[in-house]
């Protein structure tokens, strides 16, 4: 593994060969993906960023999405990559896809939700309840994080096992920047992405997970009428974070969609 530092960004960089790029969700960090890339490093190159305002990148005033967009794109290699994205990493991935599609040759969201806020046709996270999390963000950070990652575990065959490995990269770094959370709560609750997905060119791979509290898996169902192109999956018995859960499933899943697009 190599670490490298930018002006914004930090980088963590796995292995040789075409590149991978990984973006993490809110209030995490690339510490969160490091052993399921180091088992996509054994055929390609993998970058993990940490998002600005995360892990040990510089925050970015004014924190928005075309903001974080370019200062990612700003790390991406010369080659086009595959782009993974991670829940609020898949809006990022996605609208980086839309912007600068030269760059991307395919695209992976996991656990990723176009629109991300419940309305009458659409599934996703209730307004209420996602205001209750910012309120608690706001009183007690640390506690309230921790708290959020570990419902993403709860009730998992292996639960232990995540949540200590969810703990370890959580300690790795100071909690993120309140500004960074707080805008990129902002992200999810503002962006429709439903369009891009409609239109989108680039192969494009959403995996789900069925037991997810926070991305429904009925978004996929969804998506799926949005355009008939996308390739969804959805992981039995996983939760929210299926890389750490589901490790073997989500890295067989990844491996195939790479290798079909590859030929």
């Amino acid at each position: 593994m190599t670490a490298l530092y930018t002006d914004k960004l930090h980088k963590e960089v796995y292995g040789d060969g075409e590149p991978i790029v990984m973006l993490h969700g809110w209030a995490m960090h690339t510490g969160i993906w490091r052993d399921f890339a180091q088992l996509l490093a054994v055929k390609h190159q993998v970058v993990c960023l940490d998002l600005p305002g995360h892990g040990l990148s510089a925050n970015l005033t004014p924190y928005t999405l075309e903001a974080v967009v370019d200062a990612i794109y700003a790390q991406l290699p010369e080659q086009a990559s595959v782009l993974v994205g991670w829940s609020l990493g898949g809006n990022l991935a996605l609208r980086l896809a839309e912007k600068y599609p030269e760059r991307i040759r395919s695209l992976v969201l996991v656990a990723s939700n176009p629109h991300f806020i419940k309305t009458e046709s659409w599934p996703g996270m209730h307004p209420q309840v996602l205001q209750v999390f910012t309120d608690n963000l706001q009183r007690n950070c640390s506690q309230t994080l921790l708290r959020f990652m570990s419902l993403q575990v709860q009730g998992k065959a292996d639960a232990k096992s995540s949540l200590r490995q969810i703990k370890r990269a959580m300690c790795e770094c100071a909690t993120p920047n309140i500004e960074a959370l707080m805008s990129g709560l902002d992200i999810l609750k503002s962006t429709d992405q439903r369009e891009i997905l409609r239109v989108l060119k680039i192969p494009l791979l959403m995996i789900f997970a069925e037991q997810d509290t926070l991305v429904p898996a009925a978004v996929a169902e969804q998506c799926q009428l949005l355009s008939k192109q996308i390739d969804l999956k959805i992981i039995p018995g996983a939760g929210h974070i299926p890389f750490i859960t589901h490790r073997q499933q989500m890295l067989s899943l990844m491996q195939d969609f790479i290798a079909r697009k590859d030929d």
